[in-house]
């Protein structure tokens, strides 16, 4: 498996958390050779809480106030807010597929889900109180 080593950056410049181990495994690589370096923003998964409030005070009141299954308020609000993955040019046409809420990190959770308080209250004349305003 290949190893992740984390770090930060900062103005610019990359310090990982552990120095020592990274050189150590440069060492396993044949000198010469090309190599790939990925650095990506570290993401962190969407949380307990934020996924106890989605759908136990958000799909939850849109669920009863529309009549409609939870599991299907949620595949509505998915498909209407989730990122969208579209194929390529020419393959089948312009849908895209919404991205799984479960790959959403906390950032584009708390987006998905400010989208979807707004669209009920606009649409539905729903009011859905803020995660601070109730507890589930």
């Amino acid at each position: 498996m290949t190893p992740v080593f984390l770090g930060t950056i900062k103005e610019g410049k990359l310090f990982l958390d552990k120095t020592v181990q990274f050189k150590q495994h440069l060492q396993t690589f044949p000198t010469g050779k090309r190599v790939e370096v990925t650095v990506e923003r570290l993401k962190h998964p969407r949380s307990n809480q934020q996924n106890r409030y989605y759908f136990g005070v958000v799909v939850h009141e849109i669920a009863k106030h529309t009549g409609h299954e939870p599991e299907q308020v949620h595949e509505l609000l998915k498909q209407m807010f989730s990122p969208k993955w579209h194929y390529p040019a020419g393959l089948i046409g312009a849908a895209g597929i919404p991205t799984s809420t479960t790959r959403l990190d906390t950032l584009e959770f708390t987006d998905y889900i400010e989208k979807c308080r707004l669209w009920a209250n606009e649409f539905l004349g729903l009011q859905i109180p803020l995660p601070g305003e109730v507890t589930v």
